[in-house]
């Protein structure tokens, strides 16, 4: 009995070690799963094997300056360019950039001023262009600021079209002109071109005598009078107010120039019924006063051609002169003024004259 309890016994443990060896034995430590896997990643190529191909060409590209400067068609400004991107110029005084995926840009451009100005009018030029640059955009938010004496660094992000941008705004005065560089990128490759940007900027060299004498706050844009009565070009640089209630059932608009020592204003006055001769006269005259005081004289009236009347002016308490234009459109009279200070005649009647005569009727 013994001897047979032994036997089954010693069948027993062969079989359970039999059965420890294959599935929990020292020799299968590591499958050949295992091992196929750590094949495999060792095979997946790094970062750093990828193929050159491989690598973004606007990467490889981003951060590259040319080999020469870009001279503005003026010779009033230069600076260094991004290799290979795509330039338009806009006339003799603007040029504009593109890499070729379309992902950053930038606008270089200087404005001749008349003389320099003092920095508080300069922050003024600045405000405007600012305004008028990204008064379409949606979004924007300013990051940063840095305000120097005849510079001014402005860094932001918005959101154009579906992408979200971040760029600089650089204006650098110098003599009579302001020079203005906008850089701009995509955000998600912005770093890649932050330096490039800023060895730009740096690289700017501006010649204000080139611009003496040339055409004043040359950067302009189309105003549409209220009720889309007429259009005018206003430089871009000028600051613009709105007033609709210190003269009845009227509403103004005024632009300034960066020093206020020139301005246009354009007066809408709403009559409710068709404008009798009389009424138009008696009601600029009225306007204007409330305006630039009641004693101001008038030294000169001439009808015009396209029925508008042409009056010359001049305001003895607030020293300006003036020229307006004035007629009825339906039940509405347009009062349109340009006015100069007497001591800035000679830098701004030629500009306030290209102004008016830029008026055309809807």
């Amino acid at each position: 009995m013994k001897l047979h309890l032994s036997g089954a016994f010693t069948l027993l443990l062969l079989t359970v070690l039999i059965f420890s060896t294959a599935c929990g034995g020292e020799s299968v430590k590591e499958p050949v799963v295992e091992e196929n896997e750590m094949v495999s990643i060792t095979n997946t190529p790094t970062i750093e094997n990828l193929p050159e191909e491989e690598t973004s060409p606007v990467e490889q590209t981003a951060v590259e300056l040319s080999d020469q400067p870009y001279t503005s068609p003026s010779g009033s400004f230069q600076f260094i360019p991004p290799e290979g991107w795509n330039c338009s110029e806009t006339g003799e005084f603007q040029v504009n950039c593109q890499n070729p995926g379309h992902s950053a840009e930038l606008q270089a451009r200087i404005t001749a001023t008349g003389y320099e100005l003092v920095q508080e009018a300069f922050l003024s030029f600045t405000h405007a262009e600012m305004v008028h640059a990204y008064s379409e955009i949606k979004e924007y938010v300013e990051i940063k600021r840095f305000e120097g004496e005849g510079r001014l660094t402005v860094t932001a992000n918005w959101r154009k079209g579906d992408a979200n941008w971040k760029g600089t705004d650089v204006f650098i005065r110098t003599g009579g002109t302001v020079f203005h560089l906008q850089t701009a990128a995509q955000q998600e490759s912005s770093d890649i071109y932050d330096d490039m940007f800023t060895k730009i900027a740096e690289s700017a060299e501006i010649y204000p005598s080139v611009l003496l004498g040339s055409q004043l706050y040359a950067n302009r844009n189309t105003h549409t009078a209220r009720d889309a009565i007429f259009e005018i070009d206003i430089p871009t640089a000028w600051v613009k107010y709105a007033d609709a209630g210190s003269i009845k059932k009227t509403i103004i608009e005024e632009f300034f120039s960066p020093d206020m020592r020139a301005s246009v204003q354009i007066a809408v006055y709403w009559h409710g019924e068709m404008i009798e001769q009389t009424l138009k006269a008696e009601k600029t005259l009225e306007i204007m006063r409330a305006l630039y005081g009641h004693d101001l004289r008038v030294s000169h009236d001439k009808a015009l051609p396209d029925g508008r009347e042409r009056l010359e002016w001049y305001a003895a308490n607030k020293d300006i002169n003036g020229i307006t234009y004035f007629d009825s459109y339906g039940s509405s009279l347009y009062v349109f003024c340009i006015v100069w200070e007497e001591t800035t005649e000679g830098i701004y009647l030629p500009l306030l004259e290209e102004i008016a005569a830029s008026f055309s009727m809807e």
